[in-house]
């Protein structure tokens, strides 16, 4: 009878994991799709001297590490808000729809370990962490 009962057990637990796996692949998908790029160096020095109210933001205009997203709204997508946090600061914000695309950088501190997070309210819609050396 121990025997049996385990293979009943083991039955059950079979059928069990095959229906959970289903159900999450017919999740819908998310609403919008992000893709953050590598870190670039840039030199800025000619935005900020022909904008010199952006020095601060800048500090070592000549070299100041980037990084790209792209934010991609799938077909049937609601409208969707999105900020893009460096280390927990938001340096970016806005909303991209229905086949919407939102392509942008944000600078980024040289020399410095920096956590990017694209999120929309409490979801994280990406994640990644750069050390960038100019």
């Amino acid at each position: 009878m121990p025997g049996r009962m385990l293979t009943v057990v083991l039955a059950a637990v079979a059928v069990a994991v095959p229906a959970t796996a289903a159900t999450a692949a017919a999740a819908p998908p998310a609403p919008v799709q992000v893709q953050l790029g590598e870190a670039r160096c840039q030199d800025m020095s000619a935005l900020v001297n022909s904008m010199p109210m952006l020095a601060p933001a800048f500090p070592d205009p000549a070299r100041t590490p980037s990084v790209e997203y792209r934010i991609t709204g799938s077909p049937n997508a609601p409208m969707t808000a999105y900020a893009v946090k460096i280390n927990g600061e938001t340096k970016g914000s806005g909303s991209v729809g229905a086949k919407g695309v939102v392509i942008s950088s944000t600078s980024l501190p040289n020399n410095a370990r920096s956590t990017v997070e694209v999120v929309s309210g409490d979801q994280v819609l990406a994640t990644r962490t750069y050390t960038p050396a100019c």
